[in-house]
């Protein structure tokens, strides 16, 4: 699936609706329109940083977090003769090379508290070599904007319409101008409601949609409906 950055939705706007807003003003509508639809391109990303005063700033893409932890094995101490239990951190190591080919996402290491706000994560002390594992956004490297889809693009393009031509046409009491912008944001929700549906589903999403039609199915016809899946 090919992305493109979000600009390119700007002379879309412009050939089918006739729009040309500035680029401020562009932008704004154009990232409105982007979390409205919800459908962010993510990746899975590593990343490793020092607190400063209890805080861990987060890099700008991370949009969801997986896990936050330290890169040290967390083994319990099972004896009180010494402050470090050999056979916990070898048993420990073994059960963490078994969990690493069960789950991708998962990191071996010792898991951390702490609490999100404002792009940066808050601990209850200093600590080194914090390792955050997040879905980090897909962005431009030279604007920083989102890459979105073809899909994505034409939502895009109708919302910026639609937003532009309404204010325009409330600033000038054109009422022209409004039935306009309110024929587009028909559009706008129709092509919405397209670009949130994935261009892909794998067999993972197909599985968990016939799980739901089975449930329904047997919910309409009775404990009695068998599938033939």
């Amino acid at each position: 699936m090919q992305l493109h950055n979000i600009k390119s939705a700007y002379g879309l706007a412009e050939s089918l609706y006739g729009v040309t807003p500035t680029e401020a003003q562009f932008e704004d509508l154009a990232l409105n329109a982007w979390e409205l639809i919800g459908t962010k391109h993510t990746r899975l990303h590593r990343y490793v940083g020092d607190t400063i005063n209890k805080v861990l700033q987060l890099p700008c893409n991370a949009d969801l977090i997986e896990s936050v932890h330290l890169p040290m094995v967390d083994a319990q101490i099972t004896t009180s003769v010494s402050d470090f239990d050999h056979d916990a951190v070898y048993f420990e190591r073994y059960i963490e090379s078994d969990k690493k080919l069960k789950d991708p996402y998962y990191q071996a290491g010792k898991y951390l508290r702490y609490d999100q706000g404002n792009g940066e994560l808050f601990f209850d002390r200093d600590y080194k070599n914090v390792m955050v594992v997040y879905h980090g956004v897909l962005l431009d490297d030279e604007s920083g904007l989102p890459l979105i889809n073809e899909k994505e693009m034409r939502a895009i393009a109708a919302y910026v319409a639609y937003a532009s031509l309404y204010r325009e046409g409330l600033l000038k009491r054109d009422s022209g101008l409004v039935q306009l912008a309110n024929t587009i944001k028909a559009d706008w929700l129709q092509l919405c409601n397209a670009a949130r549906i994935p261009d892909h589903l794998s067999q993972n999403d197909m599985d968990a949609i016939l799980d739901v039609k089975v449930r329904w199915d047997r919910k309409m016809y009775g404990k009695s409906f068998k599938s033939i899946r």
